[in-house]
């Protein structure tokens, strides 16, 4: 053998040698992104366009796109209100969310000629294949440029700290260690100035060292409204739950899977949800042909709903001895603390559930279809992913680990002002990164053995107060500083894994929101990068907040929201100058101006408003207002953001080291640290008509007479107390029937008059002797702990109110002449055939003199 020969076999050798040690690459990187998720697409895309020179994301299958397609969430949701345009969507899509979003419909119409072929009660479905070509494309760019690495298959085992630097007080990332998913020798390690984890588990925080929360947040530590008190009944292992999510496609022919293991029908037998499966097939559609014509495929459905909801509070016996076989104890873990390993053994039977599932709808409930073509007997698992099972590579995860941030955001921050979700929220932040809205929403957390026998049958139940809404959040904005990790540095957390409270997790989980959020990162990571500085410092810097802001809004063919106003399309000419002001809460707002009207006339008082806010900013000084022509709210607002953009952004002063506005709030417990309290609102109350407290005049009028509606043996000072009882001759007013049972009192404010009130769900009639003559009558309606819709009131045959909405702890009072001719006063509640509550409070009758 020649010597050639002999080089080659030993390279040879020591190559097999290499392998099966498994040698390791090594990856230097400016930005590392953990997770191919939607936030962590986002993310990398806004980075990449705000000048980040290399970017590596790390994925763990092949799959782009997170819920939009390796999750099979197909049926996009998208940002939710009480009030809003359409579907009731409370601003207009922007940023890379309203990319993605034009670039999946534009698909659409090229497959099915409409863009919206689903049909459905969401606004746009797509395939979840479609999905992840979207989002492959929207990275494309940055591929081929080499500023943006994926590497696909590999998990984090271990996070890198730096050798330098660190303190007790903060550690700081420098890199990720990653193993294959195939091969357990096989690993690679990236060294980054700067991670974010945006995976589906938050795994990078947990290795990490960062503080972290999950399950339940008990009253005790955020005070929040919907907090539960104890732990007894909400376990730490109480999380929103799992769904496998299946893709069906129309066929012509029997398609009844075989029965999956484990299957009993009393799993989903007398669950309180609708058993037509023609419901069912029509309320997550994603392609329909019998609706629109110019659709030549089969119908395609997703298969996601609460009947299979998969809780993670405890487990069967089954899989609970699994878990155990791995690990004494790992059945009792909250799934953000398990392996990989034993995480797939929930899933495994997570997706059995979601088979079962459709098993029982192709046969048991077959019959019970109230539309014949619209069965899932001929439904066939779709082979979208492929998978051996045709499931999904991943379920949806509506709950991660909850970064412990800077500031943590609460409940009570994200709620509209006076508990009235049309409004904005009450803490709307001087860093915000992206706007969203939506209910508290939790899918049953509680799994429940129907015998109290592990290996049994179960069903999946809402725990109190962690169901879905309402209540809806306000309009709400979210903060740099719930990014970054309460002491670890070069970290940031995206997707789910973000600083807010279980109860705010539920709400900011949709489709755009982790887009958003997710796009705001990659801002963050940018201007963190450009200028060498720790993500933590950036919330007290007005000038590099400003980059984030230019980036969100300049870099993208459409601008990212940062004031959630209404009516305002990222298309209008005026939009970056609109939201460069309102994000710096420099256009004077009421918590209920929600629309901005750039269309109308920006009169001289409107002007002059304006001007008094940069006056109090002390920059009026470069301001003059043109007066060679009128302008547009829109126009005036581009003519001042010219005028103060180069002095706008002055040094942040602050009054102590921890507490910035000196107000003895923490900065690190103060959701607005540059403003006195905890709400941007402050000094804003709904005024009279909506507090539900009469004219200081009426309760001083001894004139007048006062009724209060309340239970029995409840009173309020100054008021008649009317308990529900029929009406009696003696007593001269009452109800024509007892409405005694519909009392209610909320125990919230110290005025028993407004706290308490006797409600209808239907129709019922109050009367009220009085002499025959003219009346001045003032009602008031509402609830001081519930949002009531629909209420209707009429007096003397008139209608007074009509389909009124009160938010929690606000109240609608009106006052009527009225003219009585037969000795008593009918008041109406509700309308006959009406389904909503009309919720009575007090009335008050003067007489008036002719």
């Amino acid at each position: 053998m020649n010597r050639t020969m002999l080089m080659i076999e030993a390279f040879s050798i020591l190559m097999m040698f290499v392998i099966s040690a498994g040698a390791e690459e090594t990856i230097q990187t400016d930005l590392l992104i953990v997770g191919g998720t939607e936030s962590g697409c986002a993310a990398a895309v806004q980075a990449a366009r705000m000048g980040v020179k290399s970017i590596t994301l790390v994925n763990d299958i092949d799959w782009l796109g997170g819920q939009f397609s390796a999750e099979s969430l197909v049926a996009i949701d998208e940002n939710r209100g009480p009030a809003g345009y359409g579907h009731g969507v409370p601003f207009p899509r922007s940023g890379i969310f309203g990319e993605v979003m034009r670039d999946i419909e534009a698909l659409n119409v090229q497959k099915y000629g409409v863009p919206r072929p689903g049909n459905t009660r969401v606004i746009t479905t797509c395939l979840p294949s479609d999905a992840e070509r979207i989002f492959r494309e929207l990275a494309r760019p940055h591929l081929e440029s080499g500023v943006l690495r994926i590497q696909s298959n590999y998990f984090p085992v271990e996070v890198l700290l730096a050798e330098a630097g660190n303190t007790e007080e903060n550690n700081t990332v420098s890199g990720v260690r990653f193993q294959s998913t195939t091969s357990e020798n096989q690993t690679i390690t990236v060294r980054a100035q700067l991670t974010i984890d945006a995976s589906e588990w938050g795994d990078v925080i947990r290795l990490s060292g960062a503080a972290y929360e999950f399950g339940p947040d008990l009253k005790a530590r955020y005070n929040e409204p919907l907090a539960p008190t104890s732990r007894a009944d909400y376990p730490l292992t109480d999380m929103n739950p799992i769904t496998y999510c299946m893709v069906l496609k129309e066929t012509d022919s029997d398609q009844t899977i075989a029965q999956p293991s484990g299957f009993d029908r009393r799993n989903f037998d007398k669950l309180p949800y609708p058993s037509d499966p023609s419901w069912i097939y029509e309320s997550r559609r994603i392609v329909d042909r019998h609706h629109f014509p110019s659709v030549t495929t089969p119908d395609a459905v997703l298969l996601c709903f609460p009947a299979f909801d998969y809780p993670l509070d405890v487990y069967s016996q089954k899989v609970t001895d699994e878990l155990e076989e791995t690990e004494p104890g790992a059945s009792k873990k909250n799934i953000v603390e398990m392996t990989r390993k034993q995480r797939q053994i929930v899933f495994n039977d997570a997706k059995q559930r979601s088979l079962g599932y459709l098993y029982y709808l192709q046969t048991i409930l077959h019959e019970k279809a109230s539309d014949p073509k619209l069965t899932f007997r001929k439904l066939k698992l779709a082979d979208e992913f492929d998978t051996p099972d045709h499931l999904p590579p991943k379920p949806y995860v509506r709950e991660s680990l909850r970064l412990k941030s800077m500031y943590q955001l609460r409940q009570q921050d994200t709620m509209g002002v006076g508990n009235d979700a049309r409004n904005y929220a009450s803490a709307m932040f001087h860093d915000a990164v992206a706007c969203w809205q939506f209910e508290y929403d939790f899918h049953p957390t509680m799994r429940k053995f129907i015998d109290s026998d592990l290996a049994g049958p179960w069903h999946s139940i809402f725990r109190k107060n962690r169901t879905w809404g309402p209540p809806y959040s306000g309009r709400a904005q979210f903060s740099l500083r719930s990014l970054v990790p309460e002491k670890v540095d070069g970290l940031l957390g995206a997707q789910k894994n973000l600083g807010y409270s279980s109860i705010v997790s539920s709400a900011v989980r949709l489709h755009d929101q982790s887009i958003a959020v997710g796009q705001g990162c990659g801002a963050v990571a940018a201007v963190s990068l450009r200028h060498r500085t720790q993500p933590r410092t950036l919330p007290w810097n007005a000038k590099l907040l400003s980059e984030i802001w230019d980036g969100l809004l300049k870099t993208s063919s459409i601008p990212q929201t940062l004031w959630p106003f209404g009516d305002l399309e990222p298309t209008h000419k005026n939009f970056v100058a609109i939201n460069q002001l309102a994000v710096r809460q420099l256009i004077p707002l009421a918590p209920n101006e929600v629309e901005f009207y750039a269309e109308q006339e920006a009169t001289r008082d409107w002007q002059e408003s304006v001007i008094e806010r940069l006056r109090e900013r002390k920059l009026d000084s470069v301001i003059h207002i043109p007066t060679e022509k009128q302008l547009t709210r829109g126009e005036f607002a581009e003519f001042i953001w010219d005028q103060v953009k180069a002095s706008v952004d002055q040094s942040f002063k602050r009054m102590h080291l921890d507490d910035a506005d000196g107000d003895n709030i923490t900065d690190a417990d103060d959701p607005v640290p540059f403003q006195p309290g905890r709400s941007t609102w402050s000094d804003w109350s709904p005024g009279p008509g909506a507090d539900g407290l009469p004219d200081p005049m009426v309760l001083a009028d001894k004139t007048i007479q006062r009724f209060n509606f309340c239970g029995k043996g409840q009173t309020a000072e100054g008021f008649s107390s009317d308990h529900g009882l029929p009406f009696n001759i003696d007593r001269g007013y009452g109800w024509t029937k007892s409405v005694e049972a519909n009392s209610r009192v909320r125990s919230r404010f110290p005025e028993k008059f407004r706290d308490s009130f006797l409600f209808t769900r239907s129709h019922d009639t109050w009367e009220l002797n009085l002499a025959s003559g003219r009346y001045e009558v003032t009602v008031c309606v509402g609830d001081s702990g519930h949002e009531q819709f629909g209420q209707n009131l009429t007096i003397e045959g008139t209608p007074a109110m009509r389909n009124i909405t009160t938010p929690s702890g606000q109240y609608h009072e009106t006052t009527r002449e009225v003219e009585v001719t037969d000795g008593r006063l009918t008041i109406e509640i509700g309308l006959p055939g009406a389904s909503t509550n009309t919720c009575l409070n007090w009335l008050a009758v003067k007489a008036l003199v002719n």
